[in-house]
């Protein structure tokens, strides 16, 4: 299987999924999803230059379900890394059998509370999580590898379904 790894972190491509993820599993591929980057050709170009080596795709939520069995069977690894948990559920409800999401960075904004150093999440984040506990979907709060993954439920029982 060619999945890896399905994150959840704001930030999309940057150093912690390039040096400490990336050198753990050597992904051949990133699937950026997110219908606005996407949308923008010089984000796009941006995320493609921070991935130093593997192929970058940087797709909406609906090209990410269509492609997902393709991908699945696909040489090589991939991760998956979507800004937000409304995209996570969008992409699990638009048919993405995503098994669980690694939360990485969800940062502080005005009416986010503090889950840990680097999980944040408000009301609608919180319905999102319940949403997607709820079809099944492990979510693991999970900064780089050498890290001790934690269930959100755990950490934030407001995410609890």
């Amino acid at each position: 299987m060619s999945w890896q790894m399905h994150r959840v972190d704001d930030r999309l491509i940057h150093g912690q999924v390039v040096v400490a993820w990336g050198a753990r599993l050597r992904p051949a591929r990133i699937w950026v999803v997110d219908d606005a980057a996407a949308a923008n050709p010089w984000e796009r170009e941006l995320l493609a230059s921070a991935a130093a080596g593997a192929e970058v795709r940087v797709v909406p939520v609906a090209e990410a379900a269509a492609a997902w069995a393709a991908e699945a069977a696909a040489p090589g690894g991939a991760f998956l890394i979507v800004p937000d948990l409304a995209t996570a559920r969008a992409l699990v409800e638009a048919g993405a059998p995503v098994p669980a999401f690694t939360l990485g960075g969800l940062h502080y904004a005005p009416g986010k509370t503090k889950v840990n150093e680097y999980v944040y999440l408000d009301a609608d984040d919180r319905a999102d999580a319940r949403a997607l506990l709820a079809r099944g979907v492990a979510l693991e709060v999970q900064d780089v590898p050498a890290s001790r993954p934690q269930s959100l439920a755990s950490l934030d029982p407001g995410s609890a379904p």
